[in-house]
Parts: structure tokens; sequence; C-alpha cells
């Protein structure tokens, strides 16, 4: 959870972290390249890159559709779920990164963990950390279906490596105010989540990405569009937009060439920001 040494010996399927204290259930192979692959899918879910989670735990599938843990981290990574310390406990809890509008109680993946379980200790496991999974999405659905619908999602890098403002995020927010004008709602985090700590962005993210038509993806460099929370919003809007054909993603670049952009955002129509009257087309776009 934290990435910490876990306490457990060969025969264990459960095992407590040595940093943290956490349990946690843990896979039982002796196929070291499925082996290497959990170790793998993990990693990438601790840094919460979740699709390349998704897609290793899906490759250890792929090899035997029984693996109880494989199948568990896809309800994981398909969650987007983050152990995070308690400050009062000191124990690891989840938060929701990428809720679902169907209850993680009725995911195929988590049957399919709790029937192919290797014993019962580890089941309980599972049904305990889905339980809690579950109250943080009905909490989150509930403040969700409260928000009122956004037009515009706005998706850029905010910071980078030295933790000072992007320039994506003063050109983000230029387009944010002209949109505004023009009477749009618009999802910019900068301003949207002002007054929100981190852990209580996802009800707002999770409302705006399922209720705007259209989302912009800002970016000035080619690991802008990449960096991994930027990637996880486009990559869950990408995937609203496959069943609401109405959803349109603009990427819009600048000091770049458009060759470099992802190849999921390359097959839309782009817009480069450096061009005079840029704003302007993008609001006839838009409209």
């Amino acid at each position: 959870m934290c990435g910490g040494d876990i306490d457990a010996n060969l025969e264990q399927t459960i095992g407590t972290c040595d940093s943290c204290g956490s349990t946690m259930t843990l896979p039982k192979v002796s196929d070291e390249r499925i082996a290497n692959l959990y170790n793998r899918a993990n990693h990438y879910r601790q840094q919460n890159e979740f699709d390349k989670a998704l897609a290793t735990y899906e490759n250890i599938l792929a090899e035997s559709n029984i693996e109880a843990e494989a199948h568990w981290g896809v309800v994981l990574s398909k969650f987007g779920i983050e152990y995070i310390e308690d400050p009062a406990t000191h124990k690891r809890v989840p938060t929701c990164h990428r809720v679902q509008n169907e209850s993680i109680l009725v995911d195929l993946d988590y049957k399919a963990a709790l029937a192919n379980a290797i014993n019962d200790q580890t089941k309980q496991q599972y049904i305990k950390e889905a339980m809690a999974i579950a109250e943080i999405q009905k909490s989150i659905l509930e403040i969700a279906n409260n928000e009122s619908p956004y037009d515009v999602f706005i998706c850029y890098k905010e910071t980078d490596e030295k933790g000072e403002r992007t320039k994506d995020s003063v050109i983000a927010q230029d387009i944010y105010f002209q949109l505004a004008e023009e009477g749009y709602k618009v999802f910019f985090s900068r301003i949207t989540l002002e007054d929100k700590l981190g852990t209580e962005y996802e009800p707002y993210i999770f409302a705006a990405l399922n209720s705007a038509k259209v989302m912009l993806v800002i970016g000035t460099a080619k690991e802008h569009f990449e960096a991994v929370w930027v990637k996880n919003e486009w990559n869950r809007f990408l995937a609203l937009s496959r069943s609401d054909k109405k959803k349109l993603i603009i990427p819009c670049y600048r000091d770049i060439n458009a060759y470099d952009l992802p190849d999921a955002l390359s097959m839309f129509q782009s817009q480069d920001m450096s061009k005079i009257g840029f704003i302007q087309d993008l609001v006839r776009g838009i409209k």
C-alpha cells in the first residue's frame, strides 16, 4: 500500500506492511514471469498509473483467468484506489480517484476475485476492503449528483517538477475566462477546486467529466500530455466518449509538433495555440 516491505512467509496469502502496519492480500505464484508482472502492475498502481496497472493485471489474467489477486488488482485500478495515511490512526485507508456509477460490489472482477480466492481469509479481506470502498463511492456519488452540469472540461498540467506553475496553466486560465464570458460553465481545477482538499477532488472531477460535452487538453510539452493526472483525466473522458458520441476532445498544443501528441489524442482535430486567432477559432469550434 505504501511501498514498504511485507511481513509474510511463502505460504501466506495475507501480509502486514512493516512500515504502515496495513494488512493486504498477496498473490501466491511460483512462475517467476507472473510474479514479475504482479510486481510491475503493483508498481504502476502505487504510482497512480492506473491504466498501465490495469493492462498489466489483464496480461496476468490472459495467462490464467483464475488469479484472484489479478482480478482484485483490476478492481483497484479500475476504481483508481490509492491508499493514503489517516493522520489520526496512521493506518492506510483507501481513496478513490476513478469512481464508477456501478457499485464495486457488483463489479465482475470483484466477484471473480471472491470466487477464486485461495482461502477464506483472503476472501474476507477482499470483502472488507470492497465494503470500505463502496462507502467512499457512495459518498462521492452523492456529492457528484448534486453538481450542476458543465459544458467544458479543461485538462492541463498545473505544476512542473519544481512545483512551479506551468505555462499550460496560464494559457488554460485565459481560455477559462474567455469561455466563461461566452456563457459556458467550465471546469478548470485551479479555480473550480481552489477551496477543496486534494482528497475531496474526485466527486467534482467525476461530475464534470460525465456532464461536459467538450474536453480541452492543453499542453506546451510532450510530457505534459502524458503526465499521470492529465492522462488520467483525458483517458477517462475518452472512455466516456465511446458510449456518448456527443462528447468531443480537442487537443490544444503549443511549442511542440502536432505529431508529438499521444497516439490516443492524435486522431482528433487539434488546435495550435500559437496561431493568431486561436481563442476565437476555439470558441467557434465549441459552439
